[in-house]
């Protein structure tokens, strides 16, 4: 008699499958933000986050593969599909921030519930997530602090100051 694979815990399943949901939508976000920056001529911006929006694919690639590994079958979610209006450029980036900074504690308190439940091999799995989510979170904070004292809603100044916040 074969016996079946063993597969993750249901509860554990159900994080991963929100945190699924999460990368989904923040794919939608940054290909949102990319998408209005080239429209309104900001077109290192626009690239640098389209890319942003092939690594939340990325993200939701590796969380599925990591549940078909365990014998889970993803759920794709269905994504929120909110209208993203963006003020200028400096919104785009605070945007951005605030996203990473949420997807930060998200992956944070995911992590935190997982190795409570005893799933060290998801947790260490999770590290690559809160890694990632950390890096991004300093990196929209050095945009910011880079904008400080910037007309923001001058878009000569923005556009000078463009090469040096995306490059």
């Amino acid at each position: 008699i074969m016996k079946t694979p063993n597969k993750l815990d249901p509860k554990i399943v159900s994080l991963l499958q929100t945190r699924l949901k999460f990368e989904y939508n923040h794919h939608y976000f940054y290909q949102s933000a990319s998408n209005w920056c080239k429209n309104v001529g900001f077109k290192l911006a626009g690239s640098y986050f389209e890319n942003e929006s092939t690594e939340e694919l990325e993200h939701a690639r590796k969380l599925q593969q990591y549940l078909v590994d365990w014998n889970v079958t993803p759920i794709i979610p269905v994504a929120d599909m909110p209208k993203f209006e963006f003020k200028g450029l400096a919104d785009v980036i605070q945007s951005a921030y605030d996203t990473e900074y949420s997807v930060y504690t998200e992956y944070e308190d995911v992590s935190s519930k997982i190795f409570e439940m005893g799933d060290i091999c998801t947790f260490d799995f999770l590290s690559f997530f809160r890694n990632v989510q950390k890096e991004a979170v300093f990196a929209y904070s050095d945009m910011i602090n880079l904008l400080e004292g910037s007309e923001i809603n001058n878009k000569f100044q923005m556009l000078l100051l463009e090469e040096k916040l995306f490059e």
